[in-house]
């Protein structure tokens, strides 16, 4: 039997994969100052899903959803999906995602 973890789980699986490995992902999290919350919810726009998809996939209302993506662009300076990502692409140049490397 299937519960709503498991359908929650199958359906976050057929988005695309984030174009970063986890250690470069949580580095740009940690010098974006995302909460755990919020960084699930820019990994979802990053990968292309619309309001009603990232509020199923976190279990969120449409409303609430919104509130966090008014404050994740509040706390990055966006304005808009594109901004938000290429923000994020600029901040993966930045950051040293590898202990012992050091940025040039």
């Amino acid at each position: 039997m299937t519960g709503p973890t498991q359908i929650v789980g199958d359906y976050l699986e057929t988005f695309p994969p984030l174009p970063l490995d986890d250690g470069h992902w949580q580095a740009v999290v940690q010098a974006m100052q995302l909460s755990p919350q919020q960084a699930k919810i820019v990994e979802l726009v990053l990968r292309g899903k619309c309001d009603k998809q990232i509020a199923i996939a976190m279990k969120l209302s449409e409303p609430t959803l919104r509130t966090y993506l008014q404050r994740i662009s509040a706390r990055t300076q966006t304005r808009g999906r594109m901004e938000l990502a290429m923000r994020v692409l600029a901040v993966s140049h930045q950051v040293d995602h590898e202990p012992g490397r050091h940025q040039e």
